[in-house]
């Protein structure tokens, strides 16, 4: 049996569009990338710890690389007076835990051919990235504005990992196939990408709607203007590799205002928004035009 299209096999079978397996230490070169990208405050960020499978799993001998699609939910309506945009990334169900179950089926899969596997996976809440491990296993190639874009599928994926205590020949990266496009780069709104590959996180709108700090007055009116509550996907939405054909990712604003605890947790417990009701009532307010300075979020 060759054991990595079986497991290939499986993951498509269970909706994953890309699939490739790496080694369980990647090279220089991906440590190099991780280390010249400077990240926010509160995200951890240990580049040695991100391209070691062993700080996943000990004992790790490989790892696969999965990426599991979204596009149909994304769209390319603007969100409508009175609406704010709500990426869909992040919407119900959570993407954590819908990945997360896709994994673990495949690990059910895998067992029944190697009753004593050893695993352990991650689904964006783990200390490997999965970003780097995607593009060393050739799931995708890196786009200018550093997402992984898949055959066939573009870069709307969620990205998995799955550590195995079994050695299997790693994939080859793909070349990308980007060419000389810069839709990406000139899409943000706010030029948070000077130039490929080269991203400021204190210019990106996705990070300003996750501050629990004051936003500037600046910061208030660019989110109001696009009516942005979570997430921005300009520069995806840009990219001629992500074909879309769904809705656009709104909600209804003037209800978030002075959204209750039960409310949040019954309208938004199954999503990736993890900032909490504060946030999310502060971000509804700008997204809807109200003046800011008044939304410091202890």
């Amino acid at each position: 049996m060759d054991l990595k299209q079986f497991i290939k096999d499986q993951a498509r079978a269970l909706g994953f569009c890309g699939a490739g397996f790496a080694g369980a230490r990647l090279g220089s070169e991906y440590t190099r990338r991780l280390q010249v990208a400077i990240r926010p405050p509160y995200v951890r960020w240990e580049p040695e710890a991100r391209t070691n499978a062993a700080s996943l799993l000990p004992g790790a001998r490989s790892v696969l690389a999965l990426a599991f699609p979204y596009r149909e939910r994304m769209g390319l309506q603007l969100p409508a007076p009175g609406q704010g945009y709500f990426s869909p990334f992040a919407q119900a169900p959570d993407y954590h835990s819908l990945v997360g179950e896709k994994i673990e089926a495949l690990i059910s899969k895998i067992s029944q051919q190697l009753p004593d596997l050893r695993s352990a996976y991650q689904v964006d809440n783990g200390p490997c990235s999965e970003r780097v491990w995607a593009l060393a296993a050739g799931v995708g190639w890196q786009g200018k504005n550093n997402f992984i874009i898949v055959p066939d599928a573009g870069s709307f994926v969620w990205l998995g990992l799955l550590a195995l205590d079994i050695p299997l020949e790693p994939d080859q990266p793909l070349a990308s196939a980007c060419g000389d496009c810069t839709r990406c780069l000139e899409a943000c709104p706010t030029n948070a990408y000077p130039e490929a590959n080269r991203f400021l996180w204190p210019r990106c709108m996705a990070y300003w709607t996750t501050d629990k700090g004051e936003l500037s007055e600046g910061q208030c009116r660019m989110l109001s203007r696009h009516q942005i509550v979570y997430g921005c996907d300009y520069c995806q939405l840009a990219c001629p590799h992500n074909l879309v054909h769904g809705e656009p990712g709104t909600v209804e604003l003037a209800p978030l205002f002075d959204i209750s605890a039960a409310e949040f947790r019954r309208q938004f417990g199954d999503t990736a928004f993890w900032r909490g009701r504060r946030v999310l009532r502060r971000n509804a307010r700008i997204a809807a035009g109200q003046p800011p300075g008044t939304f410091l979020i202890g």
